[in-house]
């Protein structure tokens, strides 16, 4: 059946069913006006705008199809379900009066029919309504997303000697060791959460997403993982001295003796960390594969040997090796005075008040104090000597030897190094999220087999944080190496005295006056000052 929606002297408009037809009788209508006629008939969709400009053109003209019906109300969804849209296409006086009444019963019919039926916008219905517009009609509750889990770990004391002169008492204080008991708190996790459901417009509930549950890097023959006040918790297995084995905390063997190393003890052999309490008797020696302390207020004399093979050795009260004593570090040394000893270390050593007729091979040699000063003997370091005073008024003979670096190399080494972290970062960040995955689903839940690749990824995490904690320490080292000035720095912070020779890269100066504050760099084959 055909029903007449628009005539005039110049064109015809038919509906027919669901179809929309256009014939012209003759030439004098123009788009435009064809566009206002459609303006007032929001329900019509144009599908063939070459027939309507044929009409204009070729008329008269018989009838001919060229749009459809619009749904009168259009539902459109968000792709998450969490929004609902209409647009409108009805006659303008159904907007309003009466009529208005009815068509927003036949939005929420269209909108029930479409199993739209939660949070639907009465606001959207009670407020102004419009053809052709995208409204939105029901909004649903997005899920709230679970936190990842959050870690707190035992802080390892930062090695810094702290000066204190009070009086007649120079103080060199250092905490070197961090000793805990069996039971101690080493560090804890806070579980994820699982995070709150939401639901979409059509009353489906929208699963949140889960947070993820990292792992603690822990040893297990020494550290615990257990379940406490709904966290995880790490405890000490055994008493001794914590310390990380890169990203992985562990406690170490820690042996204390509480008095003298003598002959109640006899020499000292042992495979972790080691304090003495008092002093090293003369002609003893002790051994350890991880960091030394000897916190007497006395220091040690004439002691045969003390090696620490992996860590650091920090001696309180000072080595008056009286030309005897011998002390290696295959890290830092830390120590209030040296006098008349030999010293090799593979790190920095540092030195609180002075340095007396010693022969020192090392990274760095820094006197700490601004008090610091050189007196004698002879001091070989590869990246620079830092003092207030070197020599002495009396012009005792000193020697201070900078063997210098290749700037070029050591920035090339450092560039290599940070796009090592850079790449192990990124792998780091995947082989995590792999490992959360697993994490995150009950252990009783996994298959042998899963379970066994979850042994394998947390092994293989493990291995790669110690990576990237070997190579943090290389950056910083070599930033540190890199702030000193040219290839080779020796750094007179007050002044230096005659009958001081110093070297750098096997250039030598002899000093035959008094300097001051005066920094000596090698740089473009010469020996230069600042």
């Amino acid at each position: 059946m055909e029903q007449v929606i628009f005539s005039s002297d110049f064109v015809k408009i038919v509906r027919k069913d669901n179809d929309f037809l256009i014939e012209s009788y003759k030439r004098g209508i123009d788009l435009e006006s064809i566009n206002k006629i459609l303006s007032k008939h929001p329900y019509i969709k144009v599908t063939n705008f070459l027939a309507v400009r044929n009409i204009i053109q070729n008329s008269p003209s018989t009838l001919i199809k060229f749009g459809e019906l619009k749904e009168r109300v259009h539902v459109e969804l968000s792709a998450d379900e969490l929004k609902a849209y209409i647009t409108l296409n009805v006659m303008d006086f159904e907007l309003t009066g009466e009529t208005r009444t009815h068509t927003i019963k036949e939005i929420l019919d269209v909108l029930r029919n479409n199993g739209i039926v939660y949070g639907v916008m009465q606001s959207g219905l009670l407020n102004e309504l419009c053809n052709d517009r995208k409204i939105l009609i029901a909004e649903g509750e997005p899920p709230e997303n679970g936190n990842d889990s959050e870690t707190r770990i035992y802080e390892i004391r930062e090695i810094k000697p702290e000066i204190r002169e009070d009086g007649n008492v120079d103080h060199y204080e250092l905490n070197l060791i961090n000793k805990v008991e069996k039971g101690d708190w080493l560090g804890e996790r806070i579980n994820a959460t699982p995070g709150i459901p939401g639901k979409s417009v059509k009353g489906n509930v929208i699963l949140p997403m889960p947070g993820k549950n990292y792992p603690l890097a822990y040893d297990k023959a020494s550290v615990e993982e257990v379940e406490e006040n709904g966290k995880v918790v790490l405890r000490a297995l055994r008493s001794g001295a914590v310390h990380f084995e890169g990203e992985k905390i562990s406690v170490s063997n820690h042996l204390e003796v509480e008095g003298d190393v003598d002959f109640s003890t006899g020499n000292i052999n042992f495979d972790g960390f080691l304090t003495v309490k008092g002093s090293v008797a003369d002609n003893f020696s002790i051994y350890a594969d991880k960091d030394i302390e000897i916190r007497g207020d006395y220091g040690i004399g004439s002691v045969k040997e003390i090696q620490s093979k992996g860590g650091n050795i920090f001696i309180r009260g000072g080595i008056a090796g009286k030309n005897k004593a011998v002390i290696r570090s295959k890290k830092n040394i830390y120590t209030k005075f040296i006098s008349d000893a030999i010293i090799f270390c593979e790190g920095s050593i540092h030195v609180g008040f002075y340095c007396l007729n010693s022969n020192i091979t090392a990274k760095e040699v820094i006197i700490d104090s601004p008090k610091g000063q050189i007196i004698g003997g002879n001091i070989n370091a590869e990246i620079r000597v830092v003092s207030s005073t070197i020599g002495s008024a009396a012009e005792k003979k000193t020697v201070i030897s900078v063997a210098g670096f290749n700037r070029t190399a050591l920035k090339d080494r450092l560039d290599r190094t940070v796009n090592e972290v850079n790449v192990v970062k990124d792998q780091l960040y995947k082989l995590k999220q792999e490992v959360s995955i697993y994490a995150s689903i009950p252990t009783i839940s996994l298959s042998r087999k899963q379970l066994d690749e979850y042994t394998v990824l947390k092994e293989k995490y493990s291995k790669m944080k110690d990576d990237m904690a070997n190579l943090e320490n290389e950056k910083k080292a070599l930033v540190s190496y890199l702030r000193a000035h040219g290839e080779g720095e020796i750094a007179i912070l007050k002044r230096a005295y005659p009958n001081t020779v110093m070297g750098i890269k096997n250039m030598f100066k002899e000093l035959n006056k008094i300097i001051l504050s005066t920094t000596f760099y090698y740089a473009d084959g010469e020996i230069k000052q600042l």
